[in-house]
């Protein structure tokens, strides 16, 4: 099989998460192309084979970076629940499909990495020093919304952290532009 069936093929499997048998009536259908299942698994042990290298190479890079934002979410494998881990940098992003959502999960994720973690507060990155975790700003902001949408000394509390945040962002993005300095921030 050529290079585009392959690629076809693992993305119906991998990315759209389709069953063997799925995409072998897909391609049968939209392409006319017959295959058996197992030459659906051909095609992905191929496809897996060619973006190995890559895929070293892109987690060396990850972990390599100063500044590494991670997050997990709910995931299924075969019909198990896992979790589906995400470590992005300015120019790179990985994934890694874990059975577990534990503080193991991220270590292997980041297995190495000096870097600042931007994270949200799970339990899983209490295991980076405070020194070396910044706090999602996006998860905070809603944070502050939900206390808002409680009432009483909450919505004081929400709003005035939310005008806080916004101070603040309107300082960093005049550091950014360079109308004021990262000493005087």
């Amino acid at each position: 099989f050529g290079p585009r069936l392959t690629a076809t093929v693992a993305v119906c499997t991998g990315v759209y998460q389709l069953s063997k048998r799925t995409t072998a009536g897909l391609l049968a259908d939209l392409f006319g192309v017959d295959l058996a299942v197992g030459s659906v698994t051909a095609c992905e042990r191929v496809a897996s084979a060619a973006v190995a290298t890559p895929v070293v190479q892109a987690v060396r890079h990850v972990r390599a970076q100063p500044v590494i934002h991670v997050d997990e979410t709910g995931w299924r494998q075969r019909r198990q629940r896992a979790w589906l881990w995400v470590a992005a940098t300015t120019l790179v992003t990985v994934f890694l499909v874990h059975a577990r959502r534990g503080t193991g999960a991220a270590r292997t994720l980041l297995r190495g990495t000096q870097a600042i973690l931007v994270t949200d507060r799970w339990s899983a990155y209490q295991a980076w020093p405070l020194t070396r975790r910044q706090l999602c700003w996006a998860h905070l902001r809603r944070e502050w919304v939900a206390f808002t949408e409680r009432g009483g000394t909450a919505w004081r509390v929400g709003h005035a952290l939310r005008a806080e945040t916004r101070a603040i962002f309107a300082l960093w993005y005049r550091v950014r532009d360079g109308t004021l300095s990262r000493t005087q921030f």
